[in-house]
């Protein structure tokens, strides 16, 4: 049973959300034998496409080099009759499914007279193993992960092969994100299931009567990591009201992406039981559910198709007086997600019974 005064109240907001773009940016360092060198760019961005993206730093490069100079490029195939020439290359996911698994292929091409060329790589481990770089006549090949380098001799060939498998990328995961009422404050509550170049987490906050978002604080990531990590922020000496609470999860390349809200009532005190209509209806993919509960007791939500036949228990707990908000992604009990169309969300308090409807777009 949850414990709390009846003054107080809980907010529970259960949902799966992947927040941001995964995004991952690698360099390669080519250098020559005369001490030039030249940093290049590649790594996977879901924004990118196959040209030239200027707003993820993406640059065409000037002309090649005359003799005795030392210059160095990414050459993204297919190369349709001209050369793509890129320091900076993003590749794109078209379309991402996660975990993203993808094999992508760039060429390093370079032009100088200052032969041996070192190709230095420092990989994390969202490169695959099984990744490598070989010269176009198969002559070296060798692997492309971890921290290694690759020495062309040859002055003969102009370019390598760059095979690389992204392993399992994953963004941020938000599976869970509550908050609790108390003397102290709000404390807000949040889980995810995996990071991806996740720097961390604005806290906003707005008054429901006056609709402003304001910035409560940070709390940093943990970068990229595939393990569970859980994460507080107590808000304090909140004015009585209704306030709504949003996650702004920042990357390390400066991207970010909003959480949905939550709505916290403080000072709040339950007269009645109330079922309240879902927000937003119609909704895609996912839509919040509110109740209010008068007394202590077991709390049942439901939904059915409009057969009436029962499609997923939304939420049966035993529950302390006060508001709650639940969500429902589409998906039926079996994890199956549901089609377009209308259904009924039903709650069943002690003897309180009341059902609403609402719409599912896809």
């Amino acid at each position: 049973m949850l414990k709390f005064f009846s003054i107080f109240f809980l907010v529970l907001f259960y949902f799966t959300i992947a927040f941001g773009q995964a995004a991952v940016d690698l360099p390669v360092v080519v250098h020559d034998n005369a001490g030039l060198s030249i940093t290049i760019y590649f790594g996977l961005d879901l924004a990118a496409t196959d040209g030239i993206d200027e707003s993820l730093g993406e640059s065409e490069l000037p002309p090649p080099l005359p003799g005795n100079a030392f210059d160095a490029r990414w050459w993204i195939p297919p190369f349709n009759g001209s050369i793509a020439t890129y320091n900076d290359y993003r590749a794109p996911g078209d379309p991402p499914a996660f975990p993203y698994s993808e094999w992508k292929q760039h060429e390093i091409k370079f032009q100088t007279t200052d032969f041996p060329i070192t190709i230095s790589w420092n990989l994390p481990a969202t490169i695959h193993d099984s990744s490598y770089i070989k010269d176009p006549f198969d002559l070296q090949i060798k692997s492309f992960s971890g921290a290694d380098s690759m020495v062309i001799t040859l002055s003969a060939i102009p370019y390598v092969e760059v095979h690389v498998r992204y392993n399992d990328i994953t963004p941020v995961e938000l599976t869970s994100f509550t908050a609790v009422v108390s003397d102290e404050g709000v404390m807000l509550n949040w889980i995810t299931a995996t990071e991806l170049n996740n720097q961390g987490f604005d806290v906003e906050r707005k008054s429901n009567t006056k609709g402003n978002w304001e910035r409560l604080g940070y709390v940093p990531g943990y970068g990229t990591t595939t393990e569970p990590q859980t994460y507080s922020y107590l808000d304090e000496n909140v004015p009585n009201g209704s306030y709504s609470y949003r996650l702004r999860q920042i990357d390390f390349s400066g991207t970010y992406e909003y959480s949905d809200e939550i709505i916290v009532n403080v000072g709040f005190n339950p007269t009645e039981f109330v079922l309240f209509q879902n927000y937003p209806n119609p909704f895609n993919p996912t839509t919040s559910i509110q109740f209010q509960v008068l007394k202590a007791g077991i709390v049942n939500v439901k939904i059915y198709d409009m057969l009436g036949q029962e499609i997923k228990t939304l939420f049966n707990n035993e529950v302390e007086a006060g508001m709650y908000t639940i969500q429902w992604d589409g998906l039926n009990d079996n994890g199956m997600k549901m089609s377009s169309g209308s259904y009924i969300y039903r709650m069943t308090a002690g003897d309180f019974v009341d059902s609403k409807e609402m719409i599912l777009l896809k």
